[in-house]
């Protein structure tokens, strides 16, 4: 993603909903100037971050292509 601002610093979380976005990780896992995150809620996520959708299925944020949320059965 272009137009990072500097200094936005990335965390690993677990999402359940967009109001429900816990942190996984205490210190910043990245920094969003420099590394892959996604969006979700408005919000940038670390790669590693989760979703846990409705059906019990996860979601997992990747590095690939500077940031995607992918199915995690699908990831190879």
């Amino acid at each position: 993603m272009k137009n990072h601002k500097k200094g936005d610093k990335l965390y690993i979380n677990l999402i359940s909903g967009p109001d429900d976005i816990r942190p996984i990780s205490k210190t910043p896992a990245g920094d969003a100037s420099t590394d892959p995150f996604c969006v979700y809620a408005h919000k940038r996520h670390a790669v590693g971050s989760k979703i846990i959708n409705n059906d019990g299925s996860e979601t997992v944020c990747t590095a690939h292509n500077n940031g995607s949320w992918q199915n995690i059965n699908s990831i190879e």
